[in-house]
């Protein structure tokens, strides 16, 4: 997706996309939830000039949406996926749970997003090398946006999170290759 970027908006030691993002291109493949091999954890991509077209061109919504610092994801422990902002829908792949989960920051940005007619997903990864699974949480968590119940959105994003989790995760067969040069 070819999105404008934030101007001044760097990834920073964020690598959570070089992890979490399933990749399998014919010059780069790594399963699921494995540090690409080319990332420096806290640090960024080491073939940053030679990096693959999907790499140069993949975004998560952060870099993309005024959304605060708070929202990055190696800080938020949520990739904001860029794929159905075109269809008019977010997900919010929780790669690992913070505090940030149960702010008032992510409700107030959720309340927005549904208020404006947008659609809400959440995904979570499952163990290395299996593929992450996802549900469209919209109507499931409107009562409690619309309620303005910030107690009881939090329960249900961790009934959520914990089904989700609980889910039979696929393999995603994706074995390991590097040949970027």
């Amino acid at each position: 997706m070819d999105l404008p970027l934030i101007p001044g908006r760097e990834c920073g030691p964020c690598v959570e996309c070089c992890r979490f993002i399933p990749l399998d291109l014919p010059e780069l493949a790594k399963p699921t939830g494995s540090l690409c091999g080319y990332c420096v954890d806290g640090a960024g991509c080491s073939v940053h000039a030679v990096r693959p077209q999907t790499c140069r061109t993949w975004f998560c919504v952060w870099r993309v949406v005024e959304l605060s610092d708070a929202w990055r994801p190696d800080r938020s422990g949520i990739i904001v996926r860029p794929d159905g902002l075109t269809t008019g829908e977010i997900t919010l792949y929780v790669v690992r749970r913070t505090d940030f989960l149960t702010g008032d920051e992510l409700f107030d940005t959720v309340a927005q997003w549904l208020a404006e007619g947008l659609r809400l997903a959440l995904s979570v990864p499952g163990p290395v090398g299996t593929l992450p699974v996802r549900a469209e949480v919209t109507d499931y968590l409107l009562p409690a946006v619309a309620a303005g119940d910030t107690a009881l959105f939090d329960r249900l994003m961790t009934r959520c999170l914990d089904r989700l989790a609980a889910h039979a995760f696929e393999p995603d067969g994706i074995e390991t290759r590097y040949a970027v040069v």
